[in-house]
């Protein structure tokens, strides 16, 4: 048995009870807790913090939990979501089960949230960057679904119109990222098309 498997063990025991399986990994002063690879709490000096945010974060304040900052000296960690649980939480074990689960399902949903913004980036498109996100902002194209609706050859035009300096690779980086394929592999067929396309 490891150092943090021993140290964390109480508290992996209580909360797999009600939640299933909690790991633990070792941070800086404390233990991240994980269910399902989700962190959603710290294990701290004998002391369980779980991560909540908005209307959950308002209930445990409002049922005595307190913040995880409160203990701590100033840090540049995001940790002001975790909280100690009051008594009257952890030993009704129905009510205990519940808090957890509706911390990981806020958990999960943010990471969801997270990863579609993400996907929405102009810059996680294949073939573009940085660069071209920001040459696009300059014409008024800020997200993936507008950038379709233009089409490549049309948020070309944009640039050009505006007097911003894009050759002609700059339209073939647009054109492959919304084939979602590298620019390399258009075909001549590919270019043709494309520039007879209206």
């Amino acid at each position: 048995m490891t150092k943090t498997e021993k140290e964390t063990l109480e508290i992996r025991k209580i909360l797999s009870e009600l939640i299933g399986e909690v790991t633990a990994k070792g941070l800086f002063a404390s233990y991240g807790l994980f269910h399902e690879k989700i962190m959603f709490g710290l294990y701290q000096n004998n002391v369980f913090y779980l991560k909540a945010e908005g209307d959950l974060a308002l209930f445990l304040e409002s049922q005595g939990a307190a913040s995880y900052l409160a203990k701590q000296a100033p840090s540049k960690l995001n940790i002001s979501s975790y909280y100690r649980l009051p008594r009257k939480i952890t030993s009704d074990k129905s009510l205990y089960k519940q808090i957890l689960e509706q911390s990981l399902r806020q958990i999960k949903d943010q990471k969801r949230a997270e990863a579609l913004a993400k996907k929405n980036r102009i810059k996680e498109l294949p073939n573009l960057s940085i660069k071209h996100e920001r040459l696009l902002e300059k014409v008024e194209i800020y997200d993936v679904a507008t950038f379709q609706a233009l089409g490549a050859k049309n948020a070309y035009i944009r640039l050009k119109k505006k007097g911003i300096t894009a050759d002609i690779g700059i339209f073939w980086a647009f054109h492959a990222a919304l084939e979602n394929k590298n620019v390399n592999l258009i075909t001549v067929a590919e270019k043709q098309q494309a520039f007879s396309a209206s």
